[in-house]
């Protein structure tokens, strides 16, 4: 396997952010790019944002991959609850027809998403609602036994800009726990917790990702770089395990 660094977890396009409170933004194409050269990212993993249109976004985002195919990786976006009963053939189309390569859900993954997710055999992005679940176990540790053969990748170690530090330990169990259960790096301001991560568990398990153009991918992959780890295990979090997650 080729040594690239492939950022796993950036947004783009017009939407609503995942922020609290949401508000509306359109990130461009060449930001993230351009930002993404500078920080010598390879490939960047994109998703749209938050929209209750997620047909027309997601295939916003496949037009965007053909763009720049060297690029981009595209992932789907879904709300399971909202969308209910329609995720199977709008998945197949995006994963299949449309050339995206995961999901992420806007919301608590249902069986029916899970369901369709392990089919395709595609990784799942699910970062819970701080306000709806107390942390990030309650939410992960159900689905992550009942769907084993599902790779769930938590962005942030579970805790977007740190701000409940309990729940980075929490991630950190999870990943003990679960073996398809992977933690993403972008917004640990509390380095230690990523240090704490990359101590505890397998290198494997630690996807590089920056939340672009949110977030900056030049601060970002150099948080990664600072990690105390060998060369080997620093290329798998930079771009070894997504790579092969998704089969690339």
């Amino acid at each position: 396997m080729s040594s690239l660094t492939i950022d796993s977890y950036t947004v783009i396009g017009m939407g609503k952010t995942w922020d609290v409170p949401p508000r509306w933004v359109d990130y461009k194409l060449e930001t993230l790019l351009g930002r993404s050269a500078e920080a010598g990212i390879d490939r960047s993993c994109v998703m749209a944002l938050r929209d209750p249109f997620s047909d027309s976004a997601n295939r916003k985002v496949a037009e965007f991959c053909a763009k720049a195919p060297d690029k981009l990786i595209g992932f789907a976006v879904h709300h399971p609850q909202r969308e209910a009963g329609q995720l199977r053939p709008k998945l197949l189309e995006e994963i299949k027809s449309m050339g995206l390569k995961g999901v992420r859900a806007d919301g608590h993954p249902s069986r029916e998403l899970l369901d369709v997710a392990a089919e395709l055999k595609v990784p799942v992005v699910y970062y819970p609602d701080p306000n709806e679940y107390a942390g990030p176990g309650r939410a992960y540790y159900m689905i992550a036994a009942a769907y084993p053969s599902v790779n769930f990748i938590l962005p942030h170690l579970a805790v977007y800009r740190s701000w409940q530090w309990w729940g980075h330990y929490e991630a950190i169990d999870l990943v003990r726990r679960f073996p398809n259960v992977y933690v993403g790096t972008s917004s640990v301001v509390s380095r230690k917790y990523l240090d704490m991560a990359a101590r505890e568990i397998p290198a494997e398990r630690i996807v590089f990702g920056s939340f672009a153009p949110v977030l900056d991918p030049r601060v970002e992959i150099h948080s990664v770089k600072l990690l105390k780890v060998p060369e080997a295990a620093k290329a798998l979090i930079l771009g070894g395990n997504i790579q092969r997650l998704l089969g690339l």
